[in-house]
This record gives structure tokens, sequence and C-alpha cells, in this order.
């Protein structure tokens, strides 16, 4: 049963029973059941989605059935793909020019169709490599054909592709046999575990962690390794290794091709099986034992609730509700709030974005959303040396599942469902809870002022900051990301990316602390480096912008009233950057400035700049040398900010080539501005990285606090309109002196309209909705149809 059809039982309920009470006072009604202004929720997909809506389930069955009839692409079915068959990896929707897409939105002009870009693994070609087509139209395909993009190969090498499920398969049933077989006997007296049989008997067997060897690292663009860092199998794993792993290595498209490379046990690598077993079996060589913890409550890594209760008895949190029901509209993907629209989808490859964003009916944004994630890690092991994830090389967007009411939203949210391509399965995939939207006021005003002397007018003004939220957790192996896109009543328009989730620790064998804590029995903290890459596309006042800074410089001057004396204040320095390198922009503590977009045609009536500013908070720098090693694969975190021109054929800044890529990178971000082209009034593009690095610390034990882990960036209104918009909302508070003239009378309190009527707080049904389907949080009867 739905969380809807339980709140209007719980209504009905609570309404009979007041009726047999016959109480006066009684409420009758549930918070959030009725719609003051008729707010619609339509969670259904459109017979014809517009152009920014995701694939649906009809475009990806009729995409699938010409992708297996293609005499060109003559892809497998998910029953009988294979490494080396032709088989479809994944797709997602492809957008079209945005100028016809402008023409629709804002000329009542066709509606430009709907392609798909559809990524397929060439396994049947000699030699193997991944081709990226685009298909379409999708109402009824004609045809797919090679993706072309300006800086951008295709098709791609084999080596680089994304890792996936079937490579896995490949590992378990080729790998770890064949090594069970000659390390078994060392595995079972050093950790009293196994790494097969793990159908029958899981609680004795060792897990691993799959990390790829980026060719940055190897020289070589056509091989392909990775590296396998076995842990205990309780939970969570990456909080219990067991200082071993292996090297293994695929090339090509024949699974007979896979071998072992190197092995890493008790701190020392061996460049062969027989190595390790002959130094072992003599006793030659370092050796150790780890005891497997016991899976219990008390386990430092389990999330069971341990120490002291607080508070003391059982008392629940404080909530919101939604008194007089929801005060937004959703349908089709597009949301109305307090002013705003905009459109929303979780592009499987790249994450959340919205689109075509407006407040008070005017366009501030085209697009915003994720580009790309990374994290770099350091230490002194094979582990944390190599680490250097680029998380779209794992498709971040279906890492997007089971929001949990009342645990990562509140219990009122909206929870949107999403259908992506299955890799398992003929049939489209859906994850449950993807996204969630809700309006929650954050407890804090969004303005306010309080003259309480009679001299100083004797008002109170203000309202408290309610904002919509749109929100999507990304679970990357141990991490999670928690993305929000959060819209203020003031114009203002925030983005928030939040870190949490398990730490990737390396073993603890009496080291230096060059790198980070020890902070376990077995574990030290590595220090590593968050990083992420967002595409802001501002049309604000139309698509011919300019970008300015204005910059606070020091000045000298002398003292009217006393000329003798000098004096030190700041005056502001308007600079236009006129070419895309001009406006690479690093953050600079000792030099105060704003960054400001605006179009110049359209200004104040006191004829001044009129646009929006763009704030940066979570500033980190990547101290890496540019083109070593793997930070080739992320020049897009060399700056905190870089402004190119629109180019429909610059979409993504990095690539799901990105965990293998770092030695010729199929996407280089900084051909995006080498060209260095005239970016005044001009349809311009913000490129904006954020970052923190993590240097783990026992209160990291067992999962991160998002607290203090936040990147966020912000579009602030600038002279653009002619005062604080807010000032209509019925949410704000005025209270004054009833006559001025005898504050003795008392005071009035204005709510503009608003009702002070109770309402009984929704019953939580989390417990009854799991039990009808525990799928809805976690994967228990069916199979995931994507899997890192």
């Amino acid at each position: 049963m739905s969380l809807r059809n339980f709140a209007w039982l719980w209504l009905i309920s609570s309404m009979v029973t007041c009726l047999l009470a016959e109480d006066q006072g009684c409420v009758s009604h549930v918070c959030g059941s009725t719609s003051t202004n008729n707010h619609v929720i339509d969670l259904t997909e459109p017979k014809r989605p517009g152009p920014f809506h995701d694939l649906t389930k009809t475009e990806m069955i009729k995409l699938r059935e010409f992708l297996e009839k293609d005499p060109n692409i003559r892809a497998a079915n998910t029953s009988t793909a294979t490494l080396n068959s032709s088989y479809i990896y994944m797709a997602d929707l492809y957008l079209p020019k945005k100028s016809k897409v402008l023409n629709f939105l804002d000329n009542a002009g066709k509606q430009p169709g709907r392609y798909a870009r559809v990524m397929v693994n060439r396994g049947d070609l000699d030699p193997p490599v991944v081709e990226e087509y685009v298909c379409g139209p999708l109402h009824k395909i004609i045809k797919c054909k090679l993706m072309v993009l300006r800086n951008r190969r295709n098709p791609v090498e084999f080596s680089v592709r994304p890792f996936n499920q079937m490579e896995m398969d490949i590992i378990d049933e080729f790998l770890w046999r064949t090594l069970d077989a000659k390390i078994g006997h060392i595995l079972r007296e050093s950790y009293n575990a196994s790494v097969t049989g793990c159908d029958k008997d899981p609680t004795d067997c060792l897990t691993y962690n799959p990390v790829p060897m980026s060719t940055g690292l190897l020289d070589n663009i056509n091989q392909r390794k990775i590296w396998l860092f076995a842990s205990f199998d309780v939970p969570f794993y990456t909080l219990h290794p067991v200082d071993f792993g292996v090297l293994c290595k695929l090339e090509g498209s024949d699974p007979r091709n896979l071998m072992v490379e190197k092995i890493w046990y008790a701190g020392r690598i061996y460049d062969t099986v027989e190595e390790l077993v002959d130094g072992y079996n003599a006793k030659t060589i370092p050796t150790v034992k780890v005891v497997k913890p016991k899976e219990t409550n008390e386990l430092f890594s389990t999330l069971y609730r341990r120490g002291q209760p607080l508070p003391k008895k059982p008392q629940r949190a404080p909530v919101q509700v939604e008194p007089d029901g929801k005060r937004y509209s959703l349908k089709h993907r597009k949301v109305e709030y307090m002013g705003w629209t905009f459109n929303f989808r979780m592009s499987a490859l790249t994450g959340p974005v919205v689109y075509d964003v407006r407040f008070k009916g005017e366009r501030i944004a085209y697009e915003i959303g994720v580009a790309e994630i990374a994290v770099f890690y350091s230490g002194k092991d094979p582990l944390p040396q190599i680490t250097n994830y680029v998380d779209s090389g794992v498709l971040l967007g279906s890492h997007s599942k089971s929001l949990v009411p009342g645990g990562d939203c509140p219990e009122f949210s909206t929870l949107v469902n999403q259908t992506f391509w299955s890799q398992h399965q003929d049939e489209p995939g859906v994850l449950d809870s993807t996204f969630c939207l809700f309006e929650i006021n954050n407890g804090y005003p969004l303005r306010r002022h309080s003259s309480y002397e009679k001299e100083a007018g004797s008002f109170y003004g203000g309202m408290l900051d309610s904002v919509l939220t749109l929100r999507s957790a990304l679970t990357l192996g141990n991490y999670d990301y928690i993305i929000d896109f959060i819209f203020h009543q003031n114009g203002i328009l925030e983005f928030r990316l939040m870190s949490t989730g398990y730490i990737l620790p390396a073993y603890y064998a009496n080291k230096k602390g060059d790198y980070g804590f020890r902070l376990h029995d077995y574990i030290t903290g590595s220090l590593h480096h968050h990083m992420a890459h967002f595409k802001v596309d501002l049309d604000v006042g139309g698509t011919s912008n300019r970008y300015e800074t204005l910059d606070v410089v020091r000045e000298t001057v002398r003292l009217k009233s006393r000329p003798h004396v000098k004096y030190y204040q700041n005056k502001v320095v308007r600079k236009l950057k006129t070419t895309e390198k001009a406006a690479v922009y690093d953050y600079h503590f000792k030099k105060p400035k704003y960054l400001l977009v605006h179009n110049d045609a359209k200004r104040t009536k006191y004829n001044q700049l009129k646009g929006f500013r763009i704030q940066l908070n979570g500033i980190s720098y990547n101290l890496l040398p540019r083109d070593q090693g793997n930070e080739r694969t992320i020049p897009w975190a060399r700056h905190q900010m870089v402004v190119t021109r629109h180019k429909d054929d610059e979409i993504w800044s990095s690539s799901n080539y990105g965990m293998f890529d770092g030695l010729d990178p199929v996407v280089n971000f900084t051909k995006f501005y080498d060209d260095d082209e005239d970016i005044v009034d001009k349809d311009l593009v913000f490129w904006l990285t954020g970052g923190m690095h993590h240097i783990p610390h026992t209160e990291d034990l067992p999962v991160t606090p998002s607290v203090g882990n936040h990147l966020t960036f912000f579009l602030l209104p600038y002279n653009y309109f002619d005062e604080c918009p807010s000032m209509g909302s019925r949410d704000a508070m005025y209270i004054k002196h009833i006559d001025p003239r005898d504050p003795t009378k008392g005071v009035t309190v204005d709510r503009n309209g608003n009702s002070r009527d109770q309402c009984v707080i929704p019953k939580s049904t989390l417990e009854e909705t799991v039990s009808d389907n525990p799928d809805l949080i976690l994967e228990s009867r069916r199979k995931n149809f994507i899997l890192y």
C-alpha cells in the first residue's frame, strides 16, 4: 500500500474518532490532506514527453528492439550477452540543440525530436571497441548513427570501458577458483576465510573492492588492469581490510585472457603466485593473522544504535508538517513553486540535473547539474596509492535509489521513481525513490528586523526561510553523496552536495602517519581529496550574456574634513572578462570580488547592470602536478570556475571512461577554453569546481557525518528585481502597535491571511510500506539491474 493511501486511511479513522467522541475541539483532518491552492502531484509518465524528460519505458523498449535488429550493431539480448558480444551498456537521453529547444519553449515552435545516447560495448569486433550512438527519433526510430562531438573521440578503446557486473562475474568464475586452488591454504591460515564457496557459507568468505588502475599510471592506453583488495564480508566491508590484494589484467574481449600480474600480501608485492606460495611454505616471507570480527550490534563498523541512549526514554524528534497541503505542483517532471518553475531528470550517466529554471516567469538557467565527481587517495600501499575514482565511470545516476522518508527526507516528501536501461533484463528497470521533493523551513529567518523602541518605529517584520528542495543521494560504493537543488522565495537558487558514508581506509601495519591516523585495530584513515564539477548554463535576461567581476580594492584618500590625514578604504572596480582564458577564476583570499553575469541590454531604471551573482563555497586546491599520472583525466579540477561559450557539442566536461583513460582522456576539458574565444554578449556556460580534503578521524566511524562536508554554490539576483521578491510572500509576519499613539493598547499580528487552525500530524507509515514491498529500501525480492 502506498504512503498516500495510508494517509487517507489515517484521515478517515481520525474523522470517525472525532464524530464518535462528539468532541467540539477535536481536530478532524490530517495535515497535508487538502491543498488550499489545488496543487497537483502527477507522477505518471507522459504519452508525449517534453524535451527534458528522461527516456520513458515505451521509448526504451522500442530502442532495444531496434538495436537488436540493426544489422550494424547486432546487439545481443540480456540472456545471451557476453564480454565478446555486442551488448548495450547504457542508454540515456540525448538533448536536442539548444536553439531548437528554446524556439519550442519561447516561440511556440515545433518540439524537436527526442533522441537517445547509447553506449555499446563491441566485444564482437576485432579489435573490440566501445561505440556511442545517437538513436531516434524515439517515437519512431529511423537510425542509429555514431555520436560525433568536437574534442571527443568515438569509437573508444575497449580497454577503458566502464567497469560493470559482467566483468565481476568473469573475475569470480575464472580468477578466484584458480587462485583458491593455489593459495587457498594461505588465506584460510591467515584470515580463516576463503574467496570461493561463498554461495554455500558467506560467513567464511572474503569480499573484494575493485580499484581500476588508470592508463595514466600504465603508459599504455590498451592495457586494462584492476586491483582487487580483499576485506572481511561483514558490515561494512571497507572497514575490515585484510592486507591482501590481486592485480589482474584483462585485455581484449576474451575472458580467457584474464591473468594475475601481481599479488599483495602482508605488506609485500609478489610478481607471481608461485613466488608467494614458495616463500610462504618455506617460511621466508612476512605473514599475517587477522581474526575475523563477529557481526554484533557492538561491532564498530555497524550502524546499530549503541552507547548511552539519548534521550533516556524514547521521545520523538521534532517534525514539520504541511498544514494546508503541498504548495508546489509536479507533473511530468515539471515543478511549479512560489514563482519558480523547472524541469528535472536523472541522467544515468552523470546524475541529477534541472532545466529551464525560471523565477517570476523569467529564465535564469537553461541547465544546472552534476558534471563529474572524483576522489583521489594517497598512501604508502597499493590500495590508496592508485585509488583514483572518477565516479561517472560507474554511472552516477544509476546509483541514486531508496531515499527513506524520515531518514533521508521529511516524511511528507513526494518520492519520485526513475526508469533506467537494464543490463540484466530486457524490460527497463525502475529504481524506487530516486528523488524526493519537499518544502521545509530552514528554521532561520530569510529576513527580519525588529524595531523595539518607540523612537525606532516600534515594529517587527520577518519570515522564516521556507524552501523547496529537490534531493537525490548517490551511493557510490562506500561513499554517499546527497545532492540538493534548493529554491528560496527571494529568487536565490542554492546547490548543495554533501558527503557521507563509509571511508576507504588502508590496512594498518605499524606505519608512519604520513597519510592519516590509526583509527582502529587494523585500519588507517587514508588522506583523500573529494572533487566535484558542475555545469551551469545561465541565460540571464536571454542568451546574450556578459561575465564581469566587481573587484574590491584598497585606495588611499584624504579626509574631506582633515585633508592632511591619509585614510584607507575600499572601492569597487568593474572588470569585464572578454575571452575564455581571461575569465578563468581561481580563488584568492587577498583579492575579494563578486562574480556577475548579466545581459548588458537589460538594465535597471537607473541604468545599472541587472544580473545574477555566482557565489562559490567549498573550495580546495588540487595539488597534483598538471598532466602527470591520472591528473590528466580531471583537468576540470585545476580552476574554481571556467567560462565558455555554449556549444552543442561541448556537453560533458568529463566522460564515463575516466576511471581508465588517464593516459589519453576521451574528454580533455582544457580544449573547451584553449581556443580562447570571445565571450562578450554570448551564450555562456559556467563550469564550477568544488572540493574538500578529508583526513579521516575516529568520529568518521562508523560513517562520515554530512555536517561540515558541504560543497555549495549560489545563484543570487543582483539588481535583478526592484526589491526583494519575498516581499510578496504570505509567509511573512508583521507586528505593530494597535494604536501607535497609545502603545499601551498592545500589538496586532498580521499573518497575511494564513490560518492558525490545527491539524493531525500524519502517522509514519514506513513500516507498513516496506512490509508490503521491502525492495523500496533494500534489495530483497528482485535483482538490481545495474551493479557497480
